[in-house]
């Protein structure tokens, strides 16, 4: 299949496309900062990229990206886009419902953007699933790569958690011309009690969201939290692999799902 994205198809060739498959590729991400190494759009850089080779395989496609998140605390450095929680949801749930009135009834939603996003993403793949039936999933690199995450990093504790060691191995593969590991600090935060923002290390604790100036406090002067220094090629490589594989066989899986849609409208 040459054409990967919906804008590059005609609504007669989506047609004839819904005849057979029903699967759709949805990436969100976002665009904010990520140091001094790495590109601010490389959140969803990392979606669409994840998105583009396993449509390649699977032949399935892919909705228009969405380059936007919910990101406050990455305000503190310029570049950074933020849209609100709500408005995040409300375009997600706008975008599925509209590609499940024509008949796109298994959508694999592609979060970029770990953490942040998928609360107001949650939101609204829970709404459409209970109003409409269709099959709906979130798959986030963090968590979809959660086994081989664990076996490649080499940070010590503290060590992964914002433009770190396995997000800028993973770009140094896909994206190697963007990278410019030169510039990559390490940033470890400090230890306090109950306040771990590295999620690979076992403790007890509470969420305790950033302000933007609370951020910039403990990420100055570069945007980094964790240790990109550890990063390479071959575990970005390593990452990619288990990613697609994954997103593969999720894709295989979705189209195994039993879905009965009920009537569904355009939103106006």
């Amino acid at each position: 299949m040459e054409k990967l994205y919906l804008y590059q198809w005609t609504w007669p060739e989506i047609k004839a496309y819904l005849k057979k498959d029903s699967v759709m590729i949805v990436p969100f991400g976002s665009t904010e900062q990520h140091g001094l190494h790495l590109p601010l759009g490389n959140d969803a850089l990392v979606a669409i990229r994840l998105a583009e080779d396993a449509a390649r395989i699977t032949k399935t496609i892919v909705a228009p990206p969405c380059w936007y998140g919910w990101s406050p605390h990455h305000m503190a450095y310029p570049g950074t886009i933020s849209i609100t929680p709500e408005t995040l949801t409300r375009v997600l749930y706008e975008v599925l419902r509209s590609l499940i009135y024509h008949g796109f009834k298994r959508l694999i939603v592609i979060n970029g953007h770990r953490m942040a996003n998928l609360p107001p993403l949650q939101i609204a793949a829970n709404r459409i699933r209970n109003e409409t039936g269709a099959y709906v999933t979130i798959a986030d690199p963090f968590y979809l790569g959660d086994t081989v995450s664990r076996k490649i990093k080499e940070s010590p504790p503290g060590g992964v958690g914002h433009a770190e060691e396995l997000e800028t191995s993973h770009m140094m593969h896909i994206y190697p011309e963007l990278v410019n590991i030169k510039k990559a600090v390490k940033n470890l935060p400090p230890k306090k009690k109950f306040h771990v923002s590295d999620p690979y290390v076992i403790t007890d604790r509470t969420f305790t969201p950033s302000s933007l100036e609370s951020f910039r406090k403990i990420t100055e002067p570069s945007g980094v939290t964790g240790d990109p220094t550890l990063a390479t090629v071959e575990k970005g490589k390593k990452l990619h692999k288990a990613l697609v594989d994954n997103l593969v066989e999720l894709i295989k899986l979705a189209r195994k799902e039993k879905v009965v849609l009920k009537p569904v409208t355009p939103c106006f």
